[in-house]
């Protein structure tokens, strides 16, 4: 195991995790980075006081805390984890990153570009990632490896869907809840699906968008969106949490090549060729999960958490930048900020990327 240097110059062999947040998400994570040899689960943090209750009983060992000020200023932090609601992220992880600690951020990064910005900024030699668990699913990364060595040519177009079977009805709480939650299903689940194309093609030039408000006038439960990439790449986006008959969500991804075209989603990966090139034989060509997951030393709730989890460990480690740090994750709010405005203005929106 590779050794690194934390902010106060020591040498690290283990590192100290903390967490913010003890939702599904915050017990996930504390699991997973707690079951790592290169790693100690050593404090979380909850304001709640039936859940502080439960967790002082049956985590003795751990230290436990209602404040992260407090938390952060007890010091022993090497890692924190933040999957508190979204508005709640910029003050939290602008003061992990005034303590020097590396952080982990479940997405979205913040409630908008501007907030993204200002947390780009106050990062220095803290290593920083999103948690877009997608770009760690085997089917999506061998879509992108298929990308990448032009085995099918160059993508013509493609055309996606997110959909999930969530809301029939007006909500309550904080994700309805726009001052709190940035906006609707293109805010919580449609993020998913613009750092995958971010990860697949590469920087978006601009974006056209139509929202639907099927439950709530305040906020879009579905959402049609057309997408110009840098390379002159053309998509669609189709994504909405109302849609019958998905329990869980599914990102389907169709790419027209020059020499085929790919179906791609959690489950499974279809590639139609035109041509014989290597493995990939001429006419269809269908993988599962299975074969492409990555093997991992614990799973808990999927095989992405963990390698997302081992990934940003490493890279700390390594003292490396984690592919998707915080500059990487605040292009996904630059694309929504650019689609809710192309929604209200309706027109073509460019997008603004921090470098820009």
């Amino acid at each position: 195991m590779t050794a690194s240097i934390n902010h106060e110059g020591k040498k690290l062999d283990r590192l100290c995790v903390a967490v913010i947040g003890a939702g599904k998400m915050g017990f996930l994570h504390s699991g997973i980075f707690n079951s790592f040899r290169d790693c100690r689960l050593v404090a979380i943090c909850e304001k709640n006081s039936t859940i502080v209750g439960i967790l002082e009983q049956n985590l003795p060992k751990i230290r436990i805390f209602k404040d992260y000020h407090e938390m952060l200023e007890n010091g022993g932090i090497d890692i924190v984890v933040v999957t508190t609601p979204v508005y709640l992220h910029r003050t939290m992880i602008e003061s992990a990153l005034s303590y020097g600690v590396n952080v982990f951020a479940e997405k979205p990064l913040a409630l908008s570009g501007i907030e993204c910005r200002s947390l780009v900024e106050r990062v220095h030699s803290s290593k920083t990632m999103v948690g877009y668990c997608r770009r760690f699913m085997g089917t999506y990364k061998f879509v992108k490896n298929i990308i990448e060595s032009e085995k099918l040519g160059c993508p013509i177009r493609f055309r996606s869907q997110l959909f999930v079977g969530q809301i029939f009805k007006k909500s309550k709480g904080w994700q309805y809840d726009i001052s709190k939650s940035g906006g609707g299903v293109v805010m919580d689940l449609g993020s998913h699906a613009i750092d995958m194309f971010h990860f697949l093609f590469g920087s978006i030039r601009n974006v056209t968008a139509i929202g639907h408000h099927l439950y709530d006038r305040n906020i879009e439960d579905h959402a049609s969106i057309a997408l110009e990439f840098e390379n002159y790449l053309k998509g669609s986006l189709e994504v909405s949490w109302s849609m019958k008959d998905y329990r869980m969500p599914e990102l389907k991804i169709i790419v027209d090549f020059d020499h085929g075209s790919i179906i791609a989603t959690e489950k499974y990966v279809d590639i139609f060729s035109n041509v014989d090139e290597g493995s990939i034989k001429k006419g269809h060509n269908i993988y599962y999960k299975q074969q492409l997951a990555e093997k991992v030393s614990i799973n808990i709730g999927g095989q992405e958490y963990t390698s997302e989890d081992r990934y940003f460990v490493q890279c700390v480690l390594d003292n490396k930048e984690p592919t998707c740090s915080f500059k990487e994750g605040a292009k996904t709010n630059a694309v929504i900020d650019s689609i809710y405005k192309s929604m209200k203005e309706k027109h073509v929106e460019k997008i603004n990327y921090l470098s820009e």
